[in-house]
């Protein structure tokens, strides 16, 4: 008995004064496959963090919180994450919409927010004024500028000219769709189509149906994980016959790549685990070795990223004072299995990391997601249907 209340006094020292990150994470609800790659992530990271010394002296802690992919339950867990377990910084966020959702708080707290996702730009326009707000992902007008790119040599060399877009309804897919389709025509498209959905109904029958009869060279559709397999089921019944499906949510369906549906659907992607950069490997063999498996979903390696540059510009502060953390944090140049790392200022917000540069464009070939352009990264010749 001496014996365990030892060990229990010793545990309850050893976590005084710990530095804890709260991570806010959609481990349910439509962005889950992304949440649940990014804790993997994160925990890859803190494994390593805490073998070399920890944060400040003591071993790191994080408290995961579900934000269910909903704004109503986002709010509530962010609250408490900062004032209950009262956190030292927050990290996470991968949707829009919770993060729009959490603005208000995190300014009222003056939270410091190392994000990885919400890339929407009305979560831009939320945090514009905030000083202690790092955006890792791209923004979205960045990931439009790497897809223009890749349309663009579509229309040079297979011809495409009709593009027609289907987008969810939420932040994630409306945000500055006049743009988008303004930016398609000014490219020298036609866009024969605009069609908002709402993601996870699976009810796609009317339109493929309004696709079909705008006979388009490019379907574009905006939206998350649960969209895909039923808008490919609804294409294929139909017999919509396309250049190329081209989508971009954060992560793609689990075993998606085993099913016949996803021949030839292409994509964006910041990582993929095939890179052949020295730190990509080092991760995809960190990764394999907790976990047993290798990922595609590029949220593993950004929270990955995300925690151990936090991590490392707290210790360069030597202290949890956010002022001079995110001086630390301002300064960050590191190697990254997307390649450099370093902040400078958005359109509106101070700190953003990763842009449009970092962008791949792959197809689902032969059972794996490949990259196919930029031409120069590109491991298989592209299908282009028509």
């Amino acid at each position: 008995m001496k014996t365990l209340l030892m060990t229990g006094v010793l545990l309850a020292l050893s976590g005084a004064g710990a530095v804890k990150v709260g991570v806010l994470l959609p481990l349910s609800g439509a962005g889950s496959v992304s949440g649940q790659a990014a804790k993997n992530g994160y925990q890859l990271a803190l494994d390593e963090i805490n073998r070399a010394g920890g944060v400040l002296g003591k071993p790191l802690e994080l408290e995961f919180a579900d934000d269910g992919s909903a704004p109503a339950k986002a709010v509530p867990e962010f609250v408490k994450l900062v004032t209950v377990e009262k956190v030292d910084f927050m990290a996470g966020g991968v949707s829009s919409a919770t993060s729009i959702a959490i603005s208000g708080p995190a300014k009222q707290y003056n939270t410091f927010m190392a994000w990885i996702g919400a890339a929407a730009v009305p979560v831009e326009d939320a945090f514009a004024d905030h000083p202690y707000f790092f955006h890792y992902h791209p923004w979205s007008y960045y990931n439009f500028e790497a897809i223009l790119g890749y349309f663009k040599y579509l229309k040079t060399y297979k011809k495409a000219k009709n593009i027609a877009i289907a987008y969810e309804d939420g932040p994630f897919g409306s945000a500055g769709i006049d743009a988008t389709v303004d930016a398609f025509k000014k490219a020298g498209f036609t866009v024969v189509m605009t069609e908002k959905f709402k993601t996870g109904s699976g009810n796609f029958g009317p339109l493929v149906s309004k696709a079909k009869a705008a006979k388009p060279d490019i379907l574009y559709w905006v939206g998350y994980d649960t969209d895909a397999l039923p808008l490919a089921t609804e294409i294929k019944q139909q017999n919509l016959q396309l250049g190329l499906l081209y989508g971009t949510p954060p992560s793609w369906p689990v075993g998606f790549e085993k099913n016949s549906l996803s021949d030839n659907v292409a994509g964006l992607s910041l990582w993929l685990s095939t890179s052949p950069t020295k730190d990509s490997r080092a991760f995809v063999a960190a990764y394999r070795k907790k976990y047993g498996t290798v990922t595609d979903e590029y949220f593993a390696p950004l929270a990955y990223v995300n925690l151990k540059t936090l991590a490392a510009a707290i210790n360069r502060a030597g202290t949890t004072d956010k002022a001079k953390v995110a001086a630390e944090m301002a300064r960050t140049n590191v190697s990254t299995p997307f390649g450099q790392l370093t902040f400078s200022p958005s359109l509106k917000t101070k700190y953003q990391g990763f842009k449009a540069g970092n962008w791949l464009h792959f197809q689902y070939l032969g059972d794996a997601r490949v990259p196919v352009f930029p031409i120069k990264f590109a491991q298989k010749p592209m299908v282009y249907g028509k």
